[in-house]
């Protein structure tokens, strides 16, 4: 006998009821992302390569360390849209270069970051043509805008076509390193056997990105001083330069970013009370073998001290072998047709040494700082 109420009974009640929501939840559930957009993502990573490639086109832009542009010649403006070394063959592409190379190189990177650092180049190089940064004839902000009010068209006109031009040969550099990082590099050291040295390095990169992004930024700035204090000639002077208006700024975002990572902060007292941030109570590692001795987070605030330590080092390595006589006085060393003064060791690069460790700490205290205000925010609701 069929009912003549099929909606009272309860089951059916029941997965009406359900059928609703469920219905709705489907409907508010996001569509997933595919193609394309799905490939540019955006994340820590992409914001730390962008910052530091920022950090290059300033020191590019606003120093006279590749700027090797002519004299007006008594002319307003130059006569079309003028190129210099370090667009095709100096520091930006080689910068672009590298930074679209470890991005691709690393899980977390994506397309979107060769597409936003292609246009960097290109928008520094047209803002220096149109501010007229290098010439010997420097324009003051007054005196630039009446300029431009003049020839503010022709002016945009070169710096649009130079513009273009960089624009098709940085977007090239960018995806074809980050096609090498991503298709070469990446499946090199993606799955490399656990023993072997390129596994226990990318193993001991795994653990913590940061520290290894950090170490990797310092040994790049450092061997490229290093290597440039090598070559001599032009290429001395650039290490100089580097040491004085390269080496602070990247001591200070890289320290910043050290501190930004789990093990520069300490414990705490609930931690403490159990016994995990004991230095006493050395944790055993996975060979049976004790830990560290020191607790992480003081080994953390080593990392300037360090960085510190290697670049006074160097400036000393960069600085001595120019002697090419002993002054009166000094105590020297002499090696084939040079002379090592070792004042140096005193008084350059002890000032180098302080530099280096107010630039480091300055970073590395200024996100620490930060960090434990939240922590005491979050620990005070």
């Amino acid at each position: 006998m069929t009912s003549l109420y099929p909606n009272a009974n309860p089951a059916e009640r029941g997965r009406s009821d359900t059928t609703l929501p469920r219905a709705d939840a489907a409907r508010r559930t996001p569509r997933p992302v595919h193609g394309f957009a799905q490939q540019c993502s955006w994340n820590r990573a992409h914001w730390i390569g962008i910052i530091a490639l920022f950090v290059l086109l300033s020191l590019i832009l606003y120093s006279r360390l590749a700027t090797f542009l002519p004299e007006l010649d008594g002319r307003p403006i130059p006569d079309g849209f003028t190129w210099v070394p370090v667009m095709t063959a100096g520091y930006w592409p080689v910068g672009l270069g590298v930074a679209n190379l470890v991005l691709g190189s690393i899980r977390s990177g994506s397309l979107s970051f060769p597409l936003v650092s292609a246009l960097m180049g290109p928008i520094g190089f047209g803002w220096a043509h149109l501010r007229m940064l290098g010439y010997v004839e420097y324009h003051r902000w007054d005196d630039w805008l009446t300029l431009m009010r003049e020839h503010g068209g022709e002016l945009a006109v070169q710096a649009l076509g130079g513009c273009v031009i960089l624009l098709l040969a940085y977007t090239a550099v960018a995806f074809c390193c980050y096609s090498i990082g991503r298709y070469g590099l990446r499946r090199l050291f993606l799955a490399p056997a656990p023993t072997s040295a390129s596994g226990r390095m990318v193993a001991w990169a795994r653990r913590d990105a940061v520290r290894f992004g950090c170490w990797l930024a310092m040994a790049i700035t450092y061997g490229l001083v290093f290597a440039f204090s090598l070559m001599r000639g032009q290429l001395a002077m650039a290490a100089v330069l580097m040491i004085n208006f390269v080496v602070p700024p990247v001591l200070l975002v890289t320290c910043g970013a050290y501190a930004s990572r789990d093990a520069a902060m300490s414990a705490g007292r609930s931690a403490r009370r159990h016994g995990s941030a004991s230095i006493g109570d050395r944790p055993m590692t996975s060979d049976g073998r004790r830990g560290n001795a020191l607790p992480s987070w003081l080994r953390s605030a080593l990392f300037p001290a360090v960085c510190a330590l290697i670049g006074a080092a160097l400036t000393f390595v960069l600085s001595a072998p120019y002697q090419d006589m002993c002054p009166v006085g000094g105590a020297c060393t002499q090696v084939g047709g040079w002379y090592i003064d070792w004042a140096a060791l005193t008084d350059t690069a002890a000032v180098f040494l302080v530099m280096y460790l107010v630039a480091g700490y300055i970073g590395y205290l200024a996100v620490l700082i930060v960090r434990l205000i939240m922590r005491a925010v979050r620990r005070g609701r």
